[in-house]
């Protein structure tokens, strides 16, 4: 019987860190662009296909959520948004502390369920484009049936992430 090989969230965001890098900061803009437009899309783009220890392959893709992006999505603003995601993961992956992971929990149903397949690292890439502010966060969905592994580029709601002293001065505001 094959055992199955478990990745921890740290060894997952340091290989999505690195594939984000290659694929898409790295990238020639054109190759960049191609990605960005399959995800605007909807799409699912595959990354690459991982070679394990034990010789089998893992295919990692990547989708994105941008539902919570505040303002128009555009190319800029989308690669800004991965670079601070990078560059986000890569600060908290070298100082070696384990990234929390969470569930995102958008209905009742789902906090009863214990949520989807969808896990979020606890790193926050943020930007800011024309006083429009935004948080993209690193998602991950094992397949539970084929050695598959989908990181999702998830943009969430930036307010959450304020201090309770400037959420009361900007809803005074």
């Amino acid at each position: 019987m094959k055992k199955d090989k478990v990745l921890e969230a740290n060894q997952l965001a340091t290989i999505a860190a690195n594939l984000l890098n290659d694929g898409i900061l790295e990238a020639d803009r054109t190759t960049a662009k191609r990605i960005f437009r399959e995800l605007e899309a909807s799409r699912k783009v595959t990354l690459t296909n991982l070679k394990m220890e034990d010789g089998g392959t893992v295919r990692m893709d990547l989708d994105m959520d941008a539902g919570a992006f505040n303002g128009s999505l555009n190319f800029s603003a989308w690669r800004d948004g991965v670079l601070a995601l990078v560059a986000r993961l890569s600060d908290d992956l070298r100082v070696g502390k384990p990234l929390p992971v969470f569930k995102p929990l958008d209905t009742e149903e789902q906090a009863l369920d214990g949520g989807g397949d969808l896990n979020l690292i606890g790193s926050v890439g943020g930007t800011n484009h024309d006083g429009m502010v935004n948080a993209i966060m690193l998602g991950l969905a094992p397949d539970p049936e084929r050695p598959i592994v989908t990181f999702s580029l998830v943009y969430v709601d930036p307010d959450q992430f304020l201090s309770s002293d400037a959420a009361s001065a900007s809803s005074s505001s």
